[in-house]
């Protein structure tokens, strides 16, 4: 027999939800009560909120679309007034706990206008371009460079990023660029991002990993960097001031390397494919195997690549001429090698005519003196013999009487 759970009420409500949904579920919640018990009568609840809107339906009123249209406008009454983006995520709490127990809110055209028109931005902040990650990758020590091009490869949430362990990188690092990262469970809206490392993000994985073995802190089941999600939005910015980007009045953080990331992505490839890469909810029947996702993940790598990369018969050239050089060298130190051994030779055949030369000297000296005594020995240098300039030898003359 099928049994179904009937728990009603707030919590009953709210368990299905994150932790930071829940918090701001609750407190938009809580506000829309003290809304109803300051505008009308009575003590409010939840179970009087669930009560009276079976009531609404039924005779077909439709009132509490307008209180909550009201309590909107309420919101911009408070001392604090909260801002255009929260006072959304109050009234999406509300809708939901309406929707929860199946009672759902029917708003009139205009009163969608009211609630969901477009909120004021609050705070602007600074879209990258391609030249201001180059810029800030010639400025970046190793820690710096993994945070934001790994960062920027990924395009996850900072509090993903941040959790992201030794172990995942170990088990991907392999083959060719773009590289699938696998299943990636994001806390904010508890989806599976299935995330690629581009060229950049490989090589600079793989030498931050090669400096935590040196550091003796390789564990494939701590995190690649343990710092907080506030840390990685003060490096991006300490990296893009030292990088001399001008960003104005304009916001710097972490977060916009996910936007970059995105914004790349969505020409690219479709809503549904770029959303399940980065982490964002999408429709079940559009799901698909992170393999399947990798050529549309290359499609973008000319827009987000930002070590720029040789061609490959670039490389092979200069394999090929390092190659010639070295055999050069090779041949050129064996053929210095024979000629010094000859100069060597040489030099000690030379040494030895030079002693033998003295000795024979010597044996003559003594000799001359020998002979001539104390006297003055005649010149021992060759002159040249003198010939007569022509001898006669007819036959006539040389025969005989």
């Amino acid at each position: 027999m099928l049994v179904s759970n009937n728990s009603t009420g707030k919590d009953a409500w709210l368990k299905g939800f994150s932790k930071s949904s829940k918090r701001v579920y609750r407190n938009g919640y809580e506000k829309f009560i003290e809304f109803m018990n300051s505008t009308e009568e009575g003590e409010w609840n939840d179970k009087r909120l669930l009560k009276e809107r079976e009531i609404d339906l039924k005779e077909r009123n439709f009132a509490f679309e307008q209180k909550v249209v009201d309590f909107y406008q309420w919101l911009d009454k408070l001392p604090r007034k909260p801002s255009d983006n929260t006072k959304k995520a109050y009234m999406s709490g509300i809708c939901s706990f309406f929707a929860f127990h199946r009672l759902n809110l029917k708003f009139t055209k205009p009163q969608r206008t009211k609630i969901w028109k477009p909120a004021k931005p609050v705070k602007k902040y600074y879209e990258f371009t391609l030249e201001d990650l180059r810029r800030m990758n010639q400025v970046a020590n190793p820690k710096e460079r993994y945070v934001f091009l790994v960062g920027k490869s990924l395009g996850l949430r900072a509090f993903d990023f941040v959790g992201l362990k030794q172990g995942t990188f170990e088990a991907h690092l392999k083959g060719e660029a773009p590289v699938s990262l696998g299943e990636i469970y994001t806390q904010k809206e508890e989806v599976k991002a299935s995330p690629f490392l581009d060229e950049d993000a490989v090589e600079t994985s793989k030498t931050w990993l090669r400096i935590l073995e040196s550091k003796g802190k390789r564990d494939p089941r701590k995190r690649m960097i343990n710092i907080s999600k506030q840390e990685v939005d003060l490096i991006i910015k300490k990296l893009a001031k030292r990088a001399g980007i001008n960003t104005g009045n304009e916001i710097v953080r972490f977060h916009q390397l996910r936007v970059f990331l995105c914004t790349r992505l969505s020409s690219v490839t479709s809503e549904s494919r770029w959303k399940q890469i980065v982490g964002k909810r999408v429709p079940e029947s559009s799901y698909v195997k992170p393999f399947n996702l990798r050529e549309d993940y290359a499609k973008v790598l000319p827009h987000t690549t930002v070590q720029e990369k040789v061609a490959q018969d670039e490389v092979n050239k200069l394999r090929k001429e390092v190659k010639e050089l070295r055999e050069e060298g090779k041949s050129f130190k064996y053929r210095e090698r024979t000629l010094m051994d000859k100069i060597d030779n040489l030099e000690q055949q030379l040494n030895e005519l030079r002693e033998e030369i003295k000795k024979l000297t010597k044996k003559q000296e003594k000799g001359l003196l020998e002979i001539y005594g104390d006297g003055e020995p005649p010149s021992t240098e060759i002159t040249e013999l003198e010939f007569p300039e022509e001898i006669d030898v007819s036959e006539e003359e040389s025969e005989p009487q």
